[in-house]
């Protein structure tokens, strides 16, 4: 049940990210720098973990890895809720429960992709696990304040943040379930997602303004998940 456990604590990350627009002051601050290193890390995650882990690199397994970018894509550009970098995010329309669910199915996406990381390696389910939790702050930070402009009350912010969270435990379960025929597939999918998240949401939501800091942030991110995994193999 190790990867459950690990994805209730990215589940508590969504919830703590949600709460600080509601509870502090960091509404103002900027949260490039936060963003720019989660997408370093997931695409180092993508790049230099999940993809090896996948095996043969057959067609099967690169369709699933283009349906996880370009499944994520459709359901970001549907719902317009995205993690901005800065306060200044737009809400184009109204926001409906509709567009929660749509939002949790990326966390049910991440917590299939912890559980079978875990199959995998210790190492592979860790770096996946701190690539999301990272991923999260931001993204419960950004749901909350949305909410808001868009009129919903705290309580309805509160209901949406708990849809989104318990979804990632949730997926986690799920991806035990798993066989392991199914597994070279089943890797390829988050690797897509992640692609998709690193590459066309939070780097350009970090890049808003230029920044060497931020190009700094992104690059220390995409360092982070290596020496992680040497780390780990290190001590085993």
């Amino acid at each position: 049940m190790t990867p459950v456990l690990f994805a209730a604590g990215v589940a508590l990350a969504t919830i703590a990210g949600g709460l600080l627009p509601l509870y502090t002051k960091l509404r103002e601050m900027d949260f490039r720098y936060l963003v720019g290193f989660a997408a370093g890390v997931m695409l180092s995650t993508a790049f230099f973990e999940i993809i090896p882990d996948v095996g043969d690199f057959n067609k099967t397994n690169a369709f699933f890895l283009a349906f996880g970018f370009f499944l994520l894509y459709l359901v970001e550009k549907s719902i317009l809720i995205h993690t901005c970098g800065e306060s200044e995010c737009e809400v184009h329309t109204p926001i409906g429960w509709v567009s929660v669910v749509g939002i949790g199915t990326e966390s049910l996406v991440d917590g299939i992709a912890i559980a079978v990381g875990f199959s995998q390696s210790v190492a592979l389910g860790t770096a996946i696990t701190l690539a999301v939790l990272i991923h999260e702050i931001p993204r419960g930070f950004s749901t909350t304040v949305i909410m808001q402009q868009s009129g919903y009350s705290r309580g309805k912010v509160f209901a949406a943040l708990g849809i989104d969270s318990v979804l990632t435990p949730i997926g986690a379960l799920i991806g035990l379930t798993f066989p392991a025929e199914f597994f070279g597939p089943v890797v390829a999918f988050p690797a897509g997602t992640f692609i998709y998240v690193g590459a066309a949401d939070l780097l350009p939501d970090a890049h808003r303004r230029f920044n060497v800091k931020v190009i700094a942030a992104v690059l220390l991110g995409a360092a982070t998940i290596p020496l992680l995994v040497a780390l780990l193999d290190a001590v085993r």
